[in-house]
């Protein structure tokens, strides 16, 4: 079967023509809730407002292939709405803004403990399957029952099924270029019942060429 190509090269004596069933809207990844797996963890622990003391993990996930059942709304570089299918975008990976574990201080530590800052790091916990046991503490001489959280491993983490709430970060200007740009980020983690763990080693240079997918 002859192609678009040769047809018009047959039809049109070298007039130049826009073939429109061909042309597919460039758009920017869309915004959403995307089935994805943690690939790739790292953790570093830092000051917070000059007065906490946090451990921060930096994950990447990588878009699941049951993302092509996803229809979405995008904009294209023309500020047109279109519809895009999810299948476009699977295999892309995407960096987290950071889950702060804030800690508590011991004995010769001169932060404080921020306890309610805590809440990213225990909805993580629960995303991933991890027990938060509940224990009685006393506060100010009242018993206040609270979730014990525990220390994540890389096995707690990788590998593991997410729903990656996925949105566009705040925008920077570059030093080099000047340019404004902004990046998407997985802004929070939500349980994904269906998705079944995967198997993730890890190289030095980062390569995940081992997914399935």
């Amino acid at each position: 079967m002859a192609d678009v190509s040769s047809v018009l090269d047959s039809q049109t004596s070298g007039v130049t023509y826009w073939d429109e069933t061909e042309d597919t809207p460039k758009v920017r990844m869309p915004e959403g809730n995307y089935p994805a797996h943690i690939i790739e963890v790292n953790t570093v622990e830092r000051t917070v407002k000059g007065q906490h003391r946090a451990l921060i993990y930096n994950y990447t996930v990588k878009i699941a292939p049951e993302a092509a059942d996803m229809q979405m709304s995008a904009l294209d570089y023309d500020g047109q709405e279109v519809q895009v299918s999810g299948e476009g975008y699977i295999g892309r990976t995407i960096r987290s803004s950071g889950v702060f574990k804030f800690l508590h201080p011991q004995n010769g530590d001169d932060f404080e403990p921020h306890p309610s800052g805590n809440k990213g790091y225990a909805n993580f916990c629960k995303v991933l399957g991890v027990e938060m046991p509940v224990k009685e503490i006393e506060i100010e001489g009242e018993k206040v029952k609270v979730r014990e959280l525990p220390d994540l491993t890389d096995d707690d983490i990788l590998g593991k099924p997410v729903k990656a709430i996925i949105k566009y970060g705040k925008p920077w200007t570059s030093n080099k270029d000047g340019k404004t740009r902004t990046y998407l980020e997985v802004k929070w983690l939500a349980g994904w019942e269906e998705g079944k763990k995967v198997d993730v080693e890890l190289f030095p240079n980062g390569d995940d060429d081992n997914l399935p997918f």
